[in-house]
């Protein structure tokens, strides 16, 4: 596994490096989950965070779209 070095600024936030954020599809304004583990801390997408999961691999605008009509249907 890779290892990333990052620092921590004045307010204790830290930018998630690019490719990291590409490969697990962490977007600008989703929320997070931190969990404290033995010897670190784990981040997670929210369990209900499927759209952050989805973005970028599918249309989830048309997808949505598709969604209202059948439910409509």
């Amino acid at each position: 596994m890779p290892v990333e070095r990052v620092v921590v600024g004045p307010k204790g936030q830290i930018t998630i490096p690019k490719a990291l954020r590409e490969r697990y599809h962490l977007f600008e304004g989703e929320e997070i989950i931190l969990v404290v583990r033995e010897g670190g801390v784990l981040m997670k997408h929210r369990p209900s965070s499927l759209r952050g999961r989805l973005r970028g691999r599918f249309d989830t605008e048309g997808l949505e779209k598709d969604l209202e009509k059948i439910h409509e249907e």
